[in-house]
């Protein structure tokens, strides 16, 4: 990775533009030719974010982004199944910042669903105004809202079944965040530019609350246009691990799961193109609800008990590959066998879904 810029984090609010953008951070690494009928092959192993430049430029969507953001809008209503939308509608202040209002009571948009043809619209009207409102339509799953697009616009990852999803907006930021499953990012319409940070990092990205975030996934509270760095001073610990890419349309970026990423549209209409996997079967379940179910058994324990946790999480977790069941007749390791097999993982569900009854 190069730096963009030789400067040093520096605050510099005084001038014009982000300070994401003038704070020198190095580019992700990117690559040419990869091609979609080997990809998953191609990203086996790979924990870092990575550009696969001109990876999805043949998209008949991206041609269309090409002619005009018209073209694009007429592109996406052809694959529309007509249903309504989930949209975000924001005031020109939120600088298309979708975020939380001031006293984190609520958010700084409104939600509605709209027809796709009257967001698009609005979008359009707006375009080319400095003081446009922020008008964002996010993750839609394409098998509702757009049945034919995925055939139209193959990524080369429909062996894993992946989550596809739509993105649209104006000039939007979204807050730095993670997701579990790893992504594959085709960047359909417009310029936008990825902020990523490795997952080690939450200390330093000051994590607001679990339930309740603007995309219901938790979020750095922290502006990257302007970090106030007196609230939030391991920020700057942060930046000298952070990375970032910028895509234009054609572009596709891999984030592997569990990295947070700073997302901004920069055209006047853009169009992402998501697909999410994990790298376990789904019926191990979601690793959140551990989390989630940690918070309620564990966090209030006195600080000595929590370290005797911590201790048997690393043990039957987090360092399970040292063979924490080697010692154990095959037959005998039940849960502890790896990987664990759907009926025991069906057991073990179960278990757990009689035990919070109590």
């Amino acid at each position: 990775m190069k730096r963009t810029d030789a400067s040093r984090h520096t605050e510099g609010d005084t001038l014009d533009a982000p300070f994401i953008e003038r704070a020198g951070l190095p580019e992700t690494r990117e690559v040419w030719g990869a091609d979609s009928k080997t990809i998953l092959d191609y990203l086996a192993g790979v924990t870092q974010p990575l550009i696969l430049r001109g990876y999805c430029a043949h998209f008949p969507s991206v041609a269309a982004a090409k002619k005009s953001d018209r073209a694009m809008a007429d592109y996406l209503l052809e694959h529309y199944s007509g249903y309504p939308v989930n949209s975000c509608y924001g005031e020109a202040k939120t600088g298309g910042r979708v975020f939380y209002n001031e006293d984190m009571s609520g958010f700084n948009f409104q939600v509605r669903q709209t027809p796709l043809g009257t967001l698009l619209d609005e979008i359009l009207c707006h375009a080319g105004q400095s003081d446009a409102p922020m008008r964002y339509m996010p993750s839609s799953e394409v098998s509702y809202w757009f049945p034919h697009f995925s055939a139209a616009n193959e990524a080369g990852v429909h062996t894993v079944s992946p989550v596809g999803s739509l993105w649209l907006g104006n000039k939007v930021r979204i807050a730095a965040h993670y997701d579990f499953p790893n992504n594959l990012a085709c960047n359909i319409a417009g310029q936008r530019r990825f902020t990523l940070l490795p997952p080690d990092q939450i200390n330093n990205l000051y994590p607001g609350p679990l339930e309740f975030a603007p995309g219901g996934q938790e979020i750095s509270l922290v502006d990257f246009h302007n970090p106030d760095f007196e609230k939030f001073p391991r920020f700057r610990s942060a930046l000298d691990h952070a990375q970032v890419a910028v895509l234009e349309a054609g572009d596709a970026l891999y984030i592997p799961g569990m990295w947070w990423h700073h997302v901004e549209s920069m055209g006047q209409l853009n169009v992402l193109y998501t697909h999410w996997w994990r790298d376990s079967a789904a019926y191990m379940g979601r690793p959140t609800n551990a989390l989630l179910h940690a918070v309620l058994g564990l966090r209030n324990l006195p600080a000595h008990q929590r370290k005797a946790w911590k201790a048997l999480f690393d043990y039957y977790i987090f360092d399970a590959e040292k063979g924490a069941a080697e010692h154990i007749a095959p037959g005998a390791r039940g849960m502890l066998e790896q990987p664990l097999a759907l009926d025991a993982a069906m057991q073990l569900r179960a278990k757990l879904q009689n035990d919070l009854k109590r």
